[in-house]
């Protein structure tokens, strides 16, 4: 998955869901400098960009294919 792509999506779903990073953050159990780095690729962890997909019901498939 590219992470711009990634970082896009999310970024957007928090938007529409007047969410900061901070509540997601939280939600997913990271602090906000992790989440940031996941956000910007810096950082693997796909169990965590799984787990933010399913918070801001994302599709972490359909994202996963775009970098095909």
């Amino acid at each position: 998955m590219k992470s711009l792509d990634f970082e896009i999506a999310v970024k957007t779903a928090l938007l529409k869901r007047g969410m900061k990073n901070q509540h997601l953050a939280k939600s997913v159990g990271v602090s906000e400098s992790y989440l940031s780095d996941i956000l910007k690729g810096n950082r693997k962890a796909e169990h965590y960009r799984k787990r933010i997909c399913e918070i801001l019901d994302l599709d972490y498939e359909n994202l996963n294919k775009e970098s095909e």
